[in-house]
């Protein structure tokens, strides 16, 4: 998903994001010298996320700004495209093959079975709006520091809100829409002429059972959501996610 920030920034959120890996001998700590205590992870953070965001939809449009039908694993519903080596999308024993969900067999079946309805009765109408799907919809945020380890991040698409801890989880931790949210920055430079940069890495689980997209492309209580942050300055004074 792309983001455009609203304090004159632009920011991009990306299904993927291209990022810097940084051997461990070179990542830079802050602080807290050797033997010392860690300093928090708002003292250590190597760029800045904070600040108001919004949406800039450049792919999977029909999916992400619609409610695509169902079945419609990102080409469209099933038979609507075909392809010339393979014949029609969407269809035969795994309909998500060639789409952009690579489903199994049970997987895929399980998104033919969605029933909007069913959800409304079971009080399930935002199955849509847990952590792996969130992030992916036409939303605007609000990225601010709940505390000096707790990052916050509140859409308002949905009305939702993650907590971005620097920890592992609890034990006996429940799961929920948005899960648990365990974060790591990667820095490097900051010394002499190199400029400080470095990326956030978000790990999400205990999950529940929810969509990746609004028309019941679903995960289970087991998904695990990986997230890569990393800013980028554009020459017109634009940044990027």
């Amino acid at each position: 998903m792309t983001l455009h920030k609203m304090k004159h920034r632009t920011l991009a959120i990306a299904a993927t994001l291209f990022w810097l890996s940084v051997p461990p001998a070179i990542q830079a700590q802050r602080g807290g010298g050797r033997g010392g205590p860690l300093p928090a992870a708002k003292a250590r953070a190597p760029i800045d996320l904070t600040g108001y965001w919004t949406a800039v939809i450049t792919e999977d449009w029909h999916t992400r700004m619609l409610t695509a039908p169902k079945g419609d694993f990102g080409s469209g519903p099933p038979g609507a495209i075909v392809n010339p080596n393979s014949g029609p999308i969407g269809v035969g024993s795994n309909p998500s093959l060639q789409g952009n969900i690579p489903y199994n067999v049970t997987g895929a079946q399980a998104a033919m079975k969605w029933d909007p309805a069913k959800d409304e009765a079971e009080g399930n109408p935002c199955k849509a709006y847990g952590a792996p799907g969130i992030m992916r919809l036409p939303t605007h945020l609000q990225i601010t520091w709940q505390d000096d380890n707790t990052l916050k991040i509140e859409a308002d698409y949905g009305t939702q809100s993650r907590l971005i801890h620097f920890g592992p989880p609890p034990a006996g931790l429940e799961s929920s829409g948005q899960g648990y949210s365990a974060a790591s920055w990667t820095s490097m430079g900051g010394r002499g002429i190199v400029e400080r940069a470095g990326s956030l890495k978000i790990v999400t689980t205990h999950l529940k059972p929810g969509y990746y997209w609004k028309n019941g492309m679903p995960y289970s209580g087991n998904a695990v959501l990986t997230e890569y942050f990393r800013t980028m300055k554009l020459p017109d004074g634009s940044t990027w996610i």
